[in-house]
């Protein structure tokens, strides 16, 4: 089974999302959400792309120890591992870290 998502369709799963969270935009309507998240989520996607691939030229250009794309490679997994040991670590301690 295959999954085509365009662009308006994970606007709207974001929507989705946030209202089942009951997260809310504050002064903003929630009939005015979707609007607003058309206008941010495609900004933020290209800045982000952009920010990640000139992190990844500079690091290139700039002679680092490996590639810039395997230096972002390996930030990336790192950082994933710290994420996974920091849930777990809360899970253990339970809510309050007691």
């Amino acid at each position: 089974m295959q999954t085509h998502y365009s662009y308006n369709t994970c606007d709207l799963l974001t929507l989705d999302i946030l209202q089942e969270q009951q997260m809310v935009m504050p002064g903003h309507r929630e009939s005015n959400l979707q609007k607003e998240l058309n206008r941010y989520i495609p900004t933020a996607a290209a800045f982000g792309g952009v920010c990640i691939g000139a992190l990844t030229v500079l690091a290139d250009f700039m002679g680092a120890i490996g590639s810039g794309t395997g230096i972002l490679l390996a930030v990336t997994i790192i950082y994933q591992y710290f994420e996974t040991f920091e849930k777990e670590r809360a899970t253990e301690l339970g809510f309050f870290g007691f």
